[in-house]
């Protein structure tokens, strides 16, 4: 019983975790931003955590031998999660608010009812309602330019069309994953692979574009290591060691409330943090998305 009861603590622990952490992940590159590009952040968080994956999982005795089909699957899943995912939503950080992307990246959850529908699960009307209210949500999100952070209200839409761009890959990431039946590996060597390939395109682009060679290290403020220390080794890599753990111990539907969780931690964080607005349409916008998620989320299976 005791032993019952110390699994149960612990993994109830993890939950909090991840909704903390997950949530304050869209702050921390919000802050970031001040001091290095966006795709800096993104490559630079992503080949640290990646690396230190791959080192665990070696080292650990969790690598296991990959198809050639598997090994598609995965870098593929880099350049959708990481390259596209997060690479857009800290672009898309230059002109919306953290606790505003934080709700749209919300709308994964609809985008895979969607998905699914299209490969030939037909949802049940319970979340076909949850879709439509999310979509409302999110359509009356893009329509209030002023959202924008003071100042950037011109590139507003183009910063919705980073965030759009973000969540429509990571989804597919996600959906290609478990279409194809290839997230059987430990998750520090899924995570590893993933994360440095496309930390290392991110990389290319980043060099490319000319944002890399423009950093100065010395005139980087202490402030601005200690929030990407956070972000690279507890954001991700905490966050996604909490995510694979909690995958096995708990049930999948309880797994998924940091959808809906994050998003409310992120809105009030960017607030007391940032100063950021907490106008009414944005919390009514949030609450219809929130609630749409939740009925999706929340749905039980029922076997047949």
């Amino acid at each position: 019983m005791n032993k019952k009861e110390s699994i149960s603590l612990v993994t109830m622990l993890a939950l909090g975790g991840l909704y903390l952490i997950w949530g304050s992940t869209f702050l921390s590159v919000r802050i970031l931003l001040d001091f290095l590009p966006p795709l800096v952040i993104s490559f630079s968080r992503n080949l640290v955590a990646g690396i230190l994956f791959l080192a665990w999982s070696i080292l650990g005795g969790h690598w296991k031998k990959l198809t050639f089909e598997h090994w598609k699957v995965h870098l593929l899943a880099g350049i959708l999660l990481i390259t596209l995912g997060n690479g857009c939503m800290a672009l898309a950080g230059l002109t919306i608010p953290s606790g505003l992307s934080s709700v749209f990246m919300a709308f994964g959850p609809l985008l895979l009812v969607l998905l699914f529908w299209i490969s030939g699960r037909k949802p049940s009307n319970r979340k076909l309602i949850g879709t439509l209210i999310g979509f409302v949500g999110i359509i009356l999100l893009a329509s209030q330019k002023n959202l924008a952070i003071p100042g950037k209200e011109i590139d507003f839409y183009k910063g919705m069309g980073f965030l759009l761009v973000a969540v429509l890959a990571w989804n597919l990431g996600v959906f290609y994953i478990q279409f194809t039946k290839a997230n059987t590996y430990h998750f520090t060597q899924v995570c590893g692979i993933q994360m440095t390939f496309g930390g290392l395109i991110l990389l290319g682009i980043a060099l490319f574009r000319g944002d890399a060679q423009s950093v100065v290290l010395s005139d980087i403020p202490a402030k601005a290591i200690y929030v990407f220390v956070y972000l690279a080794l507890i954001g991700s890599m905490l966050g996604f060691g909490l995510f694979g753990y909690l995958s096995k111990a708990l049930d999948a539907t309880l797994v998924s409330t940091y959808t809906y969780v994050n998003p409310i931690i992120a809105l009030f964080l960017g607030n007391i943090i940032l100063g950021e607005s907490l106008s009414s349409i944005l919390l009514f916008a949030s609450s219809l998305i929130l609630s749409a998620v939740l009925l999706i989320t929340t749905e039980k299976t029922l076997s047949k």
